[in-house]
């Protein structure tokens, strides 16, 4: 009877962990899936010579550094499709870190800048920024480490209702672009009381909001009027305008 009844558990631990495996099994094979690669003349750049990979971290390297931006990709892309855009920022001298996430989410790790700023050690100025849910993620580390930055970069992002920065003196830049189909409007709207009265926001007309990354194009998002260099350089322009106020 004990014997039978010792079986019959064995049989229930094997099913349950036999669930969990599948469970954990199908949710590694969804988020791969799922996942934005990085177009091909964007992972290329990794064999730049001024473009290093250590520590989980891409770091691009300027000629002549007046700057550090710390910069969380979007939601389920990969790190690397940001590459162009960091060095678009090199170009103006900023020394650009991209975090590689756990399974490309900047939410599982939103505190990695906190590694990057001692391990990267700078007089220099500190900036964070992100892309969509990167850009949400950056905004959670940020107000709690306000003096550690002189500015935020937001692209097609807002800041979830937990987070509010409304009575800080750091200078943001929210940038979104008139195409863009993926951006909730009406919680970008309503988040704008969670930023700064003097927040400056800028629309980039003809893009849309897969051209902040080079990764293809996102399903539901709007038709693009504008190359993703132009949308790119237009972002590096606003933030090098907004930080020269």
């Amino acid at each position: 009877m004990f014997e039978r009844v010792k079986q019959h558990w064995k049989g229930i631990v094997f099913s349950i962990c036999l669930f969990l495996v599948l469970i954990i099994v199908g949710m590694y094979v969804y988020l791969k899936v799922s996942t934005y690669e990085a177009m091909p003349e964007a992972a290329i750049l990794l064999d730049d010579g001024r473009v290093k990979a250590e520590n989980d971290v891409i770091i691009v390297e300027p000629e002549k550094p007046i700057g550090n931006i710390v910069f969380y990709q979007g939601g389920l892309v990969e790190t690397e499709a940001y590459l162009p855009l960091a060095k678009e920022l090199s170009g103006e001298g900023f020394r650009v870190f991209l975090p590689v996430m756990p399974i490309n989410l900047a939410i599982t790790d939103s505190n990695v800048f906190e590694d990057i700023y001692k391990d990267y050690s700078s007089d220099l100025p500190w900036y964070i920024g992100g892309h969509s849910l990167g850009g949400t993620s950056a905004l959670i580390y940020a107000e709690e480490h306000l003096e550690q930055l002189q500015g935020i970069l937001l692209l097609a992002s807002y800041p979830s209702k937990s987070v509010d920065i409304s009575s800080s003196e750091l200078s943001v830049l929210s940038i979104t672009a008139s195409n863009d189909q993926i951006l909730n409007q009406d919680n970008f709207l309503e988040s704008k009381s969670l930023l700064p009265d003097d927040t400056e926001y800028q629309i980039i007309k003809g893009g849309n909001h897969s051209n902040f990354g080079y990764y293809g194009h996102q399903k539901g998002d709007g038709e693009s009027e504008i190359t993703r260099k132009e949308q790119q350089e237009a972002v590096v322009d606003l933030f090098i305008e907004n930080i020269e106020r």
